[in-house]
């Protein structure tokens, strides 16, 4: 039998210094994932608690109710995803999960709509989602920034080096509901495919157990424990690029025992224009990322209305559409 051993972090430890950031960043850089714990002075229980039952809700809700806040009727893509807005993920064999999407909040309107800028759109038969959504979006948003000042830390720069590119960020919060289903209950049965996430980091929560990681060391898929008022921390595409390649974006994928389950990530990124290179601390490079770019590259895989609205010439892009993930590597 293996038995494996998890990293975990205490919040309080981490933003007052107890936790240097070179553990953080070796951490991620053996690991690809930490948890986190002690959340109570930004995300206390109660807020936890309303986000899922405000999911609970809203999932419960006819679909035709549901669909009144299709994504795909957004300009901003904000709003619901139903099962039929299935992925190219080459594991997943039938998709057996549906989704509600917010991000930055800006009355700004959409103007290019690839760019992900503009109001956020709620269930107004859900009471107080809203207000919940945005609570624990915001909280994720100060972890993530947090994060980024230990990183930029680590990597020999001042910990606000990232401040400037986290105004209007391209940053997402996904409410996930696995359905409980009897098609999907096989060992190796994918309900979400391989995948990496395309930002800096995921800030994830986790009602139950499902999600797999990825062991580059033992190279096999590890079962991630999930923990009561925890978080899960994934290193991302994001992360990977500007380390250097270091630190290894976490390729990730969710298997069905066919029981319910939900998942609230939160995708942790900087803002649309930002251009990346690699950071001085960790080599030199020509190359540079501009992370909306890599982000819709990616989402255009994922959501076949974004690929419409491309392939159509809907959403004009000054941007070439990649073949496939590179960082998406076994």
């Amino acid at each position: 039998m293996t038995i494996h051993s998890f990293p975990v972090f205490n919040y309080e430890d981490m933003v007052n210094g107890a936790i240097t950031p070179d553990h953080v960043f070796d951490t991620l850089r053996k690991h690809g994932y930490f948890y986190l714990t002690r959340l109570e002075q930004v995300v206390p229980p109660r807020l936890f608690k309303s986000l899922h039952e405000k999911a609970r809700h809203f999932f419960a809700s006819p679909l035709e109710q549901k669909m009144a806040y299709y994504i795909g009727a957004s300009p901003n893509h904000r709003g619901y995803v139903p099962v039929t807005e299935k992925g190219a993920y080459s594991d997943e064999k039938i998709r057996a999960y549906e989704a509600f999407d917010i991000g930055y909040d800006s009355a700004e309107a959409p103007g290019r709509g690839f760019k992900l800028i503009g109001p956020n759109r709620y269930p107004g038969h859900v009471d107080g989602m809203d207000a919940a959504l945005q609570a624990y979006y915001n909280a994720n948003l100060r972890i993530g920034t947090e994060l980024l000042r230990l990183i930029a830390r680590a990597s020999q720069l001042e910990d606000s080096h990232f401040d400037r590119y986290i105004t209007r960020p391209a940053s997402q919060l996904r409410l996930i509901h696995y359905l409980e289903n009897d098609v999907l209950v096989g060992q190796d049965d994918a309900s979400m495919g391989a995948h990496t996430d395309y930002e800096v980091f995921t800030i994830m929560h986790q009602s139950a157990p499902g999600l797999l990681a990825f062991d580059q060391v033992g190279r096999s898929w590890k079962n991630m424990p999930v923990f009561k008022n925890t978080l899960l921390v994934l290193a991302g595409d994001m992360l990977e690029f500007m380390s250097g390649g270091h630190i290894k974006s976490l390729l990730h994928r969710v298997v069905s025992t066919g029981e319910e389950r939900y998942s609230f990530p939160f995708f942790m990124n900087l803002d649309f224009d930002t251009e990346l290179t690699v950071l001085p601390a960790w080599g030199r490079s020509d190359k540079s990322v501009v992370v909306g770019h890599h982000l819709l590259g990616q989402l255009y895989r994922d959501f076949p209305y974004i690929k419409e609205r491309v392939d159509s010439g809907q959403w004009v892009l000054d941007f070439a559409i990649p073949s496939h993930n590179e960082y998406e590597q076994i």
